[in-house]
């Protein structure tokens, strides 16, 4: 590996991204001068034992090894460039990693505040086939915190307009979206759009060194090629050139190859948008390098003295409830659940899914859409469907139906495929 790319480590909370990040750490493979740098995209849905977790190894990281580690999370706020109308366009800020509070302002969102902004700026649930949270939770805003980071700023700039109060208007969210091909009925696009309404209009300034405890000594003069006014490239003949340091076991070498395919797609025709894939960017994952499965991660963590507090089954997982997973493993969890005490208002309760899924699926009756699929009255985070799958999941668990053992262990062998 080429000594001057920096190393991002895209560290997802989890057992195996932790155990690479604690090797790296160990054998000094990170070098803060370098511009190497930790990265843990928030998207608010994350298990309270992940935050834990992640907190334990943030302070490893940066305290014992001085290698900066930064909660991020997605943001939009108010501008009225280029359009000459207001609306709501996607950023990210950096977080502290304490839960967000009266007392403190900066800290991380754990009750799907971010998950729910996203979903209101685009007014529909991502799904298998439109996988709008990867997309925009972790590939933009860690493509974004890339092209400030390898800038060698201090800071971020501030984002958005110097009003009091929110500017955008009902007038503006219906030109929008009929600029931009959209057909949906006034009133329910009106209702869909005022959670992100509602949220912060304003990105403020942020200094780099305010949001981690490491020291920060970046200095890579051969970053400053890529960097026009500014920002870092990441596409283009300008692009920087970094090597992304991926949790990935040897046991998942289907997703390290769709990957560094896509990667390679990247180079000859993607578009230079961060929400696509950079041009270049480098792809080092150092448990499939050594061949490392599931069952060795878990038996290096059983050896040290902290571990995640989540079993090691697979069941669990840190988006607990990831409409990726099977219905089988959906209903096994919140069956599971029953017998916990867990606030409804937060996603670690398959209440909060209930009433994210009934907000924002489109009512294709009162959308007035063709129907394609038979009974087909809803398209939400499994596609066409004729009643709400989060509630029907509910529903069998509180009437005692116990889920198909066989369903689940096919399901078993299914892997976390978010960042694929």
């Amino acid at each position: 590996m080429n000594n001057q790319k920096p190393y991002v480590v895209k560290f997802s909370g989890g057992r195996s991204s932790a155990m690479m990040l604690m090797k790296l750490l160990k054998n000094n493979q990170l070098n803060p001068k370098r511009g190497d740098v930790i990265i843990f995209n928030n998207t608010s849905c994350e298990h309270s034992a992940t935050y834990e977790f992640t907190r334990k190894i943030q302070k490893i990281a940066e305290e014992k090894y001085n290698i900066p580690f930064f909660w991020v999370e997605y943001q939009t706020y108010e501008d009225s460039s280029n359009t000459y109308q207001w609306s709501r366009k996607p950023s990210y800020k950096l977080v502290n990693n304490q839960p967000f509070s009266n007392n403190n302002l900066g800290g991380y969102h754990y009750r799907g505040e971010v998950f729910e902004e996203m979903i209101s700026l685009s007014g529909f649930l991502p799904s298998m086939l439109s996988r709008t949270c990867t997309q925009s939770m972790k590939i933009f805003i860690t493509n974004a915190f890339l092209s400030d980071w390898f800038a060698q700023k201090s800071s971020i700039e501030r984002l958005g307009h110097y009003g009091n109060s929110p500017k955008m208007s009902d007038d503006d969210v219906i030109k929008t979206h009929k600029n931009n091909g959209g057909s949906v009925p006034k009133n329910i696009l009106l209702r869909k759009k005022d959670f992100v309404r509602n949220c912060a209009f304003v990105r403020e300034k942020q200094n780099f060194q305010d949001w981690t405890k490491a020291n920060i000594t970046i200095d890579n003069k051969n970053l400053m090629s890529g960097v026009v006014g500014n920002k870092a490239q990441l596409y283009g003949d300008q692009a920087l050139d970094y090597v992304s340091v991926l949790g990935l076991r040897g046991d998942e070498q289907r997703r390290i190859v769709k990957i560094k395919n896509r990667i390679e797609e990247a180079q000859e025709n993607q578009g230079k948008s961060l929400f696509n894939q950079p041009h270049g960017e480098n792809i080092y994952a150092p448990l499939v390098d050594n061949n490392i499965t599931g069952e060795q991660v878990i038996e290096f963590w059983e050896q040290q003295d902290f571990n995640l507090k989540l079993s090691n089954t697979g069941l669990f997982s840190n988006c607990l409830y990831c409409p990726l997973k099977s219905k089988a493993k959906l209903q096994q969890i919140a069956t599971l659940q029953l017998s916990q005490n867990i606030d409804k208002n937060t996603p670690e309760s398959i209440d909060w899914w209930i009433n994210i899924e009934k907000k924002y699926s489109r009512d294709l009756v009162a959308e007035k859409r063709p129907i394609a699929l038979e009974n087909a009255k809803y398209v939400g985070f499994f596609g066409g469907i004729s009643k709400f799958v989060f509630e029907d999941i509910k529903n069998r668990v509180d009437n005692g139906e116990e889920v198909d053992p066989e369903l689940l262990k096919l399901d078993s062998a299914i892997p976390c495929n978010c960042t694929d």
